[in-house]
């Protein structure tokens, strides 16, 4: 009986888990209106992820920024959107591979920008430049379903208040989204969903915000949010049809490109 009764409360409590859950109200931007972020910076004159594009966005009027971080071979945090080296520099085979004394003399950008390329820049340089009214959306890149290096690191520093700026962690990884919801309940979190089929998995992890892909966005998918009071961020928002659609919709973030969709 004990047996039965342990058995029913267990599945009691999984069905409440997943079909009666609320989100937690972590409010982005104090106005009504969207919080727009730079993706990547403003990539105009500057290599994405750097230090000048994060600036370059802040001067055209961007008052939140979205940058990507993973951790090297010795532990430090840096900006960059892959592991791969080679496709954005001019250094050779893998980030976290190389410890950051080999990367902190090579240049990024020698593709997109190559009369304007950059040092790649550490998370610690960022959070030292850049004003601390800017709000960051730091996404997590993760190299394996179950790296948690970069986001253990950016505890450890969470911890000891070295990030005296309001932000948020987000990442695709459902994994990186787990530990930080159960681990770090006073850092909100952010789901990024790329493929539609993944979108059950926000059912288990109940992420503080959901930021989807804005193609994939459906009034099946603005309910679902609606259901379970959670705020969307979209990615990546660039035409002006799109971001008027998305203030129109009570969309909570947008992450964008266009240096104008500050101006809608």
């Amino acid at each position: 009986m004990i047996e039965l009764i342990l058995y029913s409360a267990f599945i009691l409590l999984l069905v409440r888990h997943r079909f009666f859950w609320v989100a937690r109200h972590r409010k982005i931007s104090p106005k009504n209106s969207p919080l727009i972020m730079a993706h990547r910076g403003l990539k105009t004159n500057s290599p994405e992820n750097t230090i000048s594009s994060y600036k370059e966005a802040i001067t055209a009027g961007f008052d939140a920024l979205e940058l990507d971080i993973l951790q090297t071979k010795d532990g430090e945090l840096i900006c960059s959107h892959n592991f791969d080296l080679e496709r954005e520099s001019n250094g050779v085979g893998w980030a976290q591979h190389t410890d950051y004394n080999k990367l902190k003399d090579i240049q990024t950008g020698v593709y997109t920008h190559p009369q304007n390329t950059q040092t790649i820049a550490r998370l610690q340089d960022v959070l030292d430049e850049i004003p601390k009214n800017i709000f960051l959306n730091i996404e997590i890149k993760t190299h394996s379903l179950f790296d948690l290096s970069a986001s253990k690191t950016l505890g450890r520093l969470f911890k000891r208040s070295g990030i005296q700026h309001s932000f948020m962690v987000s990442s695709f990884n459902p994994v990186v989204v787990a530990y930080f919801r159960l681990f770090f309940p006073n850092i909100s979190i952010g789901y990024i969903l790329q493929n539609i089929s993944w979108l059950w998995t926000t059912h288990w992890l109940h992420p503080d915000y959901l930021h989807p892909r804005a193609d994939l966005i459906d009034n099946e998918l603005l309910e679902m949010s609606q259901n379970h009071s959670l705020s969307l961020n979209l990615w990546t928002v660039n035409t002006i049809p799109a971001l008027e659609w998305c203030i129109q919709n009570h969309i909570s973030g947008i992450i964008s490109d266009n240096p104008k969709a500050i101006h809608v």
